[in-house]
């Protein structure tokens, strides 16, 4: 849309939660009209109230009214699936739908790297923001990474960047209800089961997150996982792609040789530092530290300067996470997965005997596939929360097992029975939102649980 076209436009965001706040905020600013819509009363807050009274919007919880369908657009929040009732209505009348990514980017004037996969996407949108700070880029990193790309947005007009970056990270979510998004280098990462809660099939997710690509010309690059055979078979190769890849050195832009992290400029080869120079473990974070030099290197010429990146990266909170030791115990969280794929990466880090804390929301995933990356290491799998029993079903009697329902009772159980050099992993392959708020709550309190036994250090 053009946003010159904004001003006195009725909107109706659905939802009430980061992004539906931050996209109330934009719109307000540049003169829209804005109703929120919130289907849960639970969800209202006095600082909500405020926020939402501050911006002279109008806001409804515990309901959807009539008003919503009178909007000349709608955006819709990520949790907020298509089978919803309010959605069905909105469709039917043919009311434009639009993610609040979608809404952003009608903004920014500035280059966007937008990263999308089924996993890695955290570390890598985090990796490439430092990469461009250290090269002295103004970088704004948001999206599904904890601050919504619009209020990224908003913070960014308060200031003068000079030469001014937009790092997002998107979820299938976010990519739905894209129209004209466009950003001038997409970031594919890999592509494995998830969201199956969500999507009628398996084929609908890959396409959402395929739909990153539709927009591109031939000013814009996408970046490609070489090594991903998924990703690959499904991609329709043409314009201007680039590859990543810790296996397939041939047709690599960015790879792995003789243990060397580096680049192919016009054929040439251009090493940037060692493998084992990069401050994060796991052959996942090779694939994931190669496909952000992909994803800057129009922007950063220097092989030193992303050698110096690299070098200084600090880790991201909630992915494979050490948070200290209990009695020699080694506790990790990696709270941030949320679904089997990403649970199979932490499990491929260790070769210690495992503990490993599984459960939450079941988003639909085989859990049957975990059975042969325990068999040689597992002590027990600990059970919480509401995938219990799906779980159970599953890796029983494969898998050792104990339920526990929360984390506090699995956390006592494995420092009890546990031996010194054994290795604790919260790494869920759940949603959390059956009893936390977020996949950071979970986490959080997992560190803190830790943190506060006796015994504990770094």
């Amino acid at each position: 849309m053009d946003r010159s076209k904004i001003k006195g436009q009725k909107v109706t965001i659905l939802g009430s939660q980061r992004s539906a706040l931050g996209a109330a905020r934009l719109l307000s600013h540049f003169g829209a009209q804005i109703l929120i819509s919130e289907s849960s009363a639970d969800k209202f807050s006095a600082d909500k109230r405020k926020l939402l009274t501050d911006i002279q919007a109008t806001f409804e919880f515990g309901y959807h009214s009539p008003d919503v369908l009178e909007s000349d657009f709608i955006v819709v929040s990520p949790g907020i699936p298509e089978n919803a009732d309010i959605m069905l209505k909105i469709r039917e009348k043919g009311i434009p739908v639009y993610s609040e990514i979608e809404v952003t980017s009608w903004f920014i004037d500035a280059p966007i790297i937008a990263v999308t996969g089924s996993n890695g996407k955290t570390t890598t949108v985090n990796l490439i923001h430092h990469l461009l700070q250290v090269a002295g880029y103004d970088s704004f990193l948001g999206g599904n990474v904890g601050v919504a790309a619009s209020e990224v947005l908003l913070n960014s007009l308060t200031k003068e960047p000079k030469k001014p970056i937009f790092v997002l990270e998107v979820s299938s979510f976010q990519l739905d209800n894209i129209h004209s998004f466009k950003p001038q280098v997409a970031v594919i990462l890999n592509l494995s089961p998830d969201h199956l809660d969500r999507y009628p099939t398996l084929d609908a997710y890959y396409e959402s997150k395929l739909s990153i690509l539709k927009n591109l010309d031939a000013d814009c690059s996408a970046i490609i996982n070489r090594d991903d055979p998924e990703l690959l078979s499904r991609v329709v190769i043409g314009g201007n792609f680039r590859f990543f890849a810790v296996d397939s050195l041939e047709g690599a832009d960015a790879m792995i040789a003789e243990r060397i992290l580096g680049l192919m400029r016009e054929g040439v080869w251009s090493p940037i530092l060692p493998a084992e120079a990069l401050p994060l473990p796991g052959k996942h974070n090779l694939s994931n530290a190669l496909a952000a030099v992909a994803a800057v290197m129009d922007f950063i010429p220097e092989t030193e300067t992303l050698a110096m990146g690299l070098i200084t990266f600090s880790p991201v909170p909630h992915r494979i996470e050490y948070v200290g030791k209990v009695n020699g115990i080694l506790c990790y969280n990696d709270s941030k997965a949320t679904n089997i794929a990403s649970t199979k990466v932490a499990i491929q880090s260790f070769n210690q005997p495992l503990w490993l804390i599984l459960g939450g929301k079941d988003k639909g995933g085989d859990f049957t596939s975990l059975i042969p990356q325990l068999e040689e290491s597992l002590r027990e799998v600990l059970l919480i929360g509401a995938a219990s029993e799906i779980i159970e079903s599953q890796i029983s009697p494969a898998l050792s097992y104990k339920k526990l329902d929360t984390l506090e009772k699995a956390i006592d159980y494995s420092l009890e029975h546990g031996e010194p050099g054994d290795v604790l992993l919260l790494s869920p392959a759940c949603a959390s939102f059956d009893q936390f708020e977020n996949f950071e709550a979970r986490g959080n309190l997992f560190r803190t649980l830790i943190q506060s036994r006796e015994g504990w250090s770094m």
